[in-house]
């Protein structure tokens, strides 16, 4: 019995002292698998920094070119661009002062119109319908008088363009058709005959209305 009492009692010691070293093996394992985080997640820091180095240098450039494009449009935009700029601002009573092209979805160009402080752009979709008929009255007026500088004058001829123009828009207008006048034949048809007052009152019209 004292024989088998001092060997229980030596296996105990034993299954002690394994305790112990499983602890602190458990322990070892631990930290070591806490320092191969460590490591991984300065590596992941490491790249991030670098990621984050690059997308800011290519922002940066992005905004860069973007700023270099722009001055080049506004440098060498061509005369019927200026032209249109200068039309639109005046039918608008300079709610804008011209337009611009912009670039979406896969680089495609729109043209957008530009507010007094060249920073504020509006597209064609937010214009109301006046504001549209005026944008595209700015660019046929435009593009007919680069054509004719290089060809014969042919007429000019619009029908009631000016039914969504109110009467400051639409006598600003009628200045700019009786201007192309001295250029071209203009033949204006309108059945709204405020708008033959208007232009009466307003200028000396070269404009024959029907």
């Amino acid at each position: 019995n004292e024989e088998t009492s001092n060997l229980t009692e030596e296996k105990s010691g034993f299954d002690q002292t394994i305790g112990t070293e499983k602890n602190e093996l458990g322990k070892m394992n631990g930290s070591a698998k806490a320092a191969e985080l460590a490591e991984e997640i300065q590596r992941i820091l490491g790249r991030l920094e670098t990621d984050v180095e690059k997308y800011a240098r290519l922002r940066v450039a992005s905004a860069v070119l973007a700023q270099a494009i722009e001055r080049y449009r506004e440098k060498h935009q061509g005369p019927i661009l200026r032209r249109t700029n200068d039309l639109f601002s005046r039918l608008t009573l300079g709610s804008f002062q011209g337009i611009r092209a912009e670039f979406v979805d896969q680089d495609t160009p729109v043209l957008v119109g530009v507010r007094p402080d060249g920073k504020e752009t509006v597209g064609v979709e937010g214009m109301s319908d006046g504001t549209t008929d005026q944008l595209y009255l700015a660019l046929r007026l435009a593009s007919l008088e680069t054509y004719l500088e290089a060809n014969e004058p042919m007429p000019f001829i619009v029908d009631d363009i000016l039914i969504k123009f109110d009467n400051e828009r639409a006598r600003v207008a009628l200045q700019i058709l009786a201007e192309l006048s001295r250029k071209t034949q203009v033949i204006f048809f309108t059945h709204h005959r405020h708008l033959v007052e208007l232009a009466e009152a307003s200028m000396d019209s070269k404009i024959l209305f029907k």
